[in-house]
């Protein structure tokens, strides 16, 4: 089965937590705590073998391997083993409806997730003020993300028309593809793609399901389809000169109308008008090329002329694309009364240490006055005797 589109659910490694202990156990001095490892990082890597997402299970939750914790005697503990998710060239990323990478260099690589920090052993934790520190880190917690991942093709020639123009049969003629043909509204349900015969070089060419009226705003299979487009190279209109709703012109302007409305860049690729059936047309028009697939007539003339339009080295619209994302600090500071309730990943994050009861809530108190957010809670009017809230620790607010 053809898969072009999943939702996955990724998350990177844990940091493994710190050590805490020392070399002189009696008196609590040379501090030896190894740090935990960093969590493995979620990385998309571009094979340019895969035919599609196929091998990947949609809606499924996929996570890197978390740190190993520290031990003692300065044992630092292992990193996790990355996440690398295999796609084919041609595969966007899209995160919130936005994208953040159009991937089209084979074994080109684009980083999702950085893998969490690992916690710091006791030994890392030294500084002048607390030379011989009794806590340490836990690990930063893994960070996850809803992403969707979509495919297009790659093709040299995409042939594209409205239902039943003829699209699958000419792709039988001029390749070896064994397309099914039926006469009903949606004859080819996904893609098609095939080899161009006696051709010299590897031309590769892709039947696309039928574009309706509307296809650019979701009608039909219409955004499903117009996005194989984005990777290919030459466009083929075939049109049906007998179809009952629309003349040949008509045709010719929805394809025009829906393709570029999807995308304006499609305006950049070359297009050939082909119309087919001229076996049922006593008066063909001279501006356009006719061929019948049903008798042959005028394939050979096609092929050659698609020959001819290959000699030029022509090229996909879009190259590789990733877009950086630079990690902010995450916390929210809620309001109550007299109470400043702060919450977030920044939260969770400075309160994540272990070790002796009054060493963890001093340091906990240092990181707060140095962090953004004391200074925030002071902006929002906070006075001496407030309440802050960390988690689940609570202290009176002193300016």
């Amino acid at each position: 089965m053809f898969v072009d589109e999943i939702k996955l659910s990724v998350s990177s490694g844990a940091g493994g937590p710190g050590s805490v202990s020392f070399n002189n156990l009696n008196s609590k001095t040379k501090p030896s705590g190894g740090s935990g490892g960093d969590g493995g990082n979620v990385i998309l890597h571009v094979n340019k073998e895969l035919p599609d997402l196929s091998h990947i299970m949609s809606n499924s939750s996929l996570k890197a391997e978390n740190g190993g914790p520290g031990n003692k005697n300065f044992q630092n503990g292992t990193s996790g083993e990355d996440l690398i998710i295999e796609v084919p060239n041609g595969t966007q990323v899209f995160i919130d409806n936005e994208m953040y990478a159009d991937l089209h260099d084979n074994n080109s690589t684009y980083e999702l997730l950085g893998g969490s920090k690992g916690g710091r052993g006791n030994y890392e934790l030294i500084s002048k003020r607390n030379p011989n520190p009794q806590i340490c880190e836990q690990g930063v917690k893994r960070k996850s993300l809803d992403i969707k991942l979509s495919y297009s093709l790659y093709s040299d020639i995409s042939i594209v028309g409205l239902p039943n123009a003829g699209k699958s049969t000419l792709i039988q003629k001029l390749t070896n593809s064994r397309a099914k043909i039926g006469d009903y509204e949606f004859t080819t349900t996904s893609p098609n793609i095939g080899v161009l015969n006696n051709s010299e070089s590897l031309i590769t060419i892709c039947d696309l399901p039928g574009l309706i009226k509307g296809a650019s705003d979701g009608v039909g299979m219409g955004k499903r389809v117009l996005k194989h487009l984005r990777n290919t190279k030459y466009i083929i209109y075939l049109i049906d000169p007998i179809n009952e709703k629309f003349n040949i012109n008509s045709q010719i302007s929805i394809l025009d109308e829906e393709l570029l409305k999807f995308d304006a860049n499609y305006q950049s690729i070359k297009k050939l008008i082909v119309i087919n059936k001229s076996d049922k047309l006593s008066k063909p028009n001279e501006d356009y090329m006719y061929i019948s697939c049903l008798n042959e007539n005028g394939i050979d003339k096609l092929v050659s002329r698609i020959q001819k339009e290959f000699k030029a080295d022509l090229q996909i619209i879009y190259s590789e694309f990733h877009k950086i994302v630079l990690e902010q600090d995450d916390y929210f500071i809620e309001k109550k009364e007299n109470q400043f309730i702060c919450s977030g990943e920044l939260v969770t994050n400075m309160i994540n240490i272990s070790g002796n009861k009054d060493s963890v809530l001093d340091e906990i108190l240092i990181r707060f006055e140095k962090s953004v957010l004391s200074k925030k809670i002071n902006e929002m009017g906070a006075i001496d005797g407030d309440t802050i809230v960390l988690g689940n620790l609570e202290f009176e607010y002193k300016h």
